[in-house]
C-alpha cells in the first residue's frame, strides 16, 4: 500500500539493546516519522526501514559491531538527511506493527525505494 505523507516530526531514536547472557548494552536506532495523510487527513507514526543513505550506512556499522560513538555519530548524520517537516514524501507500507488499534506503528520505507527494487 501507497501513502502520500506529509512529514510533522521526523527523528532517530536510540534505544540500548543489553545480551542476556553478558549483559553488554548495544545501542540501536530507528528511524520514526509522524505524518499525515495526504488524503485523508489521518495522523500515523510511521518506522522507516530503507529509503536513506546514511540508514544504510548505520546499518552497516551495527552488522560490523563498531563501537557506541561511531554509532551515534553516523546516527547524527542519519539526523539531519531526515526530511524536515511539511515534506511530502510516497511511502511504501510494508507491514503494521503493535499490540493494540490504539498504538499501531506503520512500517515502511520510501517509494522511491520499492520502484528500483521492482525495476
Amino acid at each position: 500500500m501507497l501513502l502520500q505523507a506529509i512529514v510533522l516530526e521526523s527523528d532517530v531514536r536510540e534505544q540500548v539493546y543489553y545480551d542476556s547472557l553478558t549483559g553488554v548494552g548495544t545501542p540501536g536506532y530507528a528511524v520514526n516519522l509522524t505524518v499525515l495523510d495526504a488524503h485523508t487527513k489521518e495522523k500515523y507514526q510511521c518506522q522507516i526501514t530503507e529509503g536513506f543513505a546514511a540508514l544504510e550506512q548505520l546499518k552497516e556499522l551495527r552488522r560490523q559491531k563498531q563501537p557506541a560513538d561511531v554509532l551515534r555519530e553516523a546516527a547524527e548524520q542519519l539526523r539531519a538527511e531526515l526530511p524536515s517537516m511539511m515534506t511530502a514524501l510516497t511511502l511504501e507500507v510494508l507491514r503494521l506493527k503493535g499490540k493494540s488499534a490504539a498504538y499501531i506503528t506503520l512500517v515502511c520505507r520510501l517509494a522511491d525505494v520499492a520502484a528500483a527494487a521492482a525495476a
